[in-house]
């Protein structure tokens, strides 16, 4: 039958517990060979006297978890035979048990007779809340359920947090399917926003705090209260000009949709949306396009979803409009060189979106999106095992986390240059409404000067 380390590092047998004794050196086994009047000696039983009288080299007397005489310490907490055998049991197996009262079948200071038959969810939240550590155990999980039972309770354990066992994914690969499937299915929606820009001649007048508390719209026809305004053609070409499609408004219109699927969405207040969307929905749509131009247009130059390529066009300043398109290619780059296929995009995607670590938001408001984000940031971890194993799996993840780097320095080129541009447009137009006409949409420019 297995054992569980004791305090010292060592096993511990079924029915008793060894001491923990310091390891002798070479000097220390010559003095064990002297006389019993060598000084030594003497000094070495002092020692080890002392040593056995520490507290935690004593024998427990109780078991933290039934309050039955304990045997000994088994996974780190005092406990009988019979608790530790039913919580090793329980994270090998992984198996999940259900409380048919009210979760407190345990709570007292009466000893349990487990004789009897004890209810086993209150049993084993008892276990956990003892402090029992599911890393001591030396056997192997035989499910993926109880590898998946050891590393959350390891985590909730390191982070000071209540278990709570109706939160645990028993089922990784139907929970990682469900996950992958609502994204999928959300993202085919908001291609009707990113991908067809806005209704030619049509303008989105609203700003970003009516677009966020409004209900969720999967095409840009759907949009409330346009503006029209006639379409502009080119002298060159004879064609409307590519802004009067307005992709780069739509795409982070589409972001913003997306962010309206979440679970986080309806629990956080409505100036933490905003303020979360400020950091966050430019990065999404840096992504989607990035994406799209990768693994659908088949190109190495970022591209809207018309084929025109993304960016200003060439006029004047020449240099300046080359510096902006190069660092708008920084996440196609980044792309390309990993190689991203389309379940990695929707989870990374939803991971950049819960972004807990945005400034002033409130800490009830950062829990939720902290949460959703560790959901995600777990079902890319399980996928990149399953897709590259567990020698190369955890590369792959560490590679994808670090296309939040590349996101995130491109944001801020964008931004600057975005407030550059505007600073320039406001010393050579004092008009206001010249100035109105130059912004591509209030939601954008509230995302890019927030």
């Amino acid at each position: 039958m297995d054992s569980s380390p004791s305090l010292s590092g060592r096993t511990s047998s079924e029915e008793s517990v060894e001491l923990c004794l310091p390891e002798l050196d070479v000097e220390e086994e010559k003095q064990q060979n002297m006389t019993p009047d060598s000084k030594p000696k003497s000094r070495r039983n002092r020692r080890s006297k002392v040593y056995k009288t520490l507290p935690q080299n004593q024998c427990p007397s109780v078991c933290r978890v039934c309050r039955n005489p304990a045997i000994g310490y088994h996974y780190e907490v005092p406990s009988c035979n019979g608790c530790k055998t039913f919580f090793r049991r329980t994270i090998v197996t992984g198996r999940k048990f259900k409380c048919n009262k009210v979760s407190n079948c345990l709570d007292g200071s009466d000893v349990i007779d487990t004789s009897q038959r004890v209810c086993r969810a209150c049993r084993f939240e008892k276990c956990v809340q003892a402090g029992m550590n599911p890393l001591a155990i030396q056997a192997e999980a035989k499910t993926d359920e109880g590898e998946e039972l050891k590393k959350l309770i390891a985590k909730k354990m390191t982070n000071g947090e209540k278990f709570d066992s109706g939160t645990v994914f028993f089922n990784v690969a139907d929970k990682l399917n469900q996950i992958i499937g609502k994204l999928t299915k959300i993202e085919s929606k908001l291609e009707g926003i990113h991908n067809n820009g806005m209704p030619m001649g049509f303008t989105d007048t609203r700003d970003l705090s009516t677009v966020v508390s409004s209900r969720v719209i999967y095409n840009n026809i759907e949009i409330p209260s346009m503006s029209y305004a006639p379409v502009k053609v080119s002298k060159h070409t004879g064609l409307p000009k590519r802004r009067s499609r307005n992709f780069v408004h739509s795409s982070c219109l589409a972001s913003i949709e997306y962010s309206k699927t979440f679970d986080f969405s309806s629990a956080v207040d409505l100036s933490s949306k905003i303020l979360l969307l400020q950091h966050t929905a430019l990065l999404c749509a840096n992504l989607t396009n990035a994406f799209v131009t990768f693994k659908k247009l088949k190109s190495d130059t970022l591209l809207y979803p018309d084929g025109s390529i993304y960016g200003p066009p060439k006029r004047k300043n020449g240099p300046l409009i080359e510096k902006q398109r190069s660092f708008l290619q920084k996440t196609l780059v980044a792309f390309m060189s990993n190689n991203v296929d389309q379940t990695e995009y929707l989870l990374l995607k939803a991971i950049v979106l819960c972004n807990s670590a945005v400034s002033n938001l409130p800490l009830d408001d950062m829990k939720h999106v902290q949460r959703e984000r560790e959901v995600y940031a777990q079902c890319l971890f399980r996928y990149c095992l399953l897709q590259h194993g567990t020698l190369n799996g955890p590369a792959r993840f560490s590679a994808l986390l670090a296309i939040c780097n590349v996101l995130e320095n491109q944001q801020k080129e964008q931004k600057d240059y975005y407030l550059y541009i505007k600073a320039i447009h406001s010393q050579k137009h004092k008009d206001p409404e010249v100035l109105k006409k130059k912004c591509i949409s209030y939601v954008y420019d509230q995302i890019m000067d927030p």
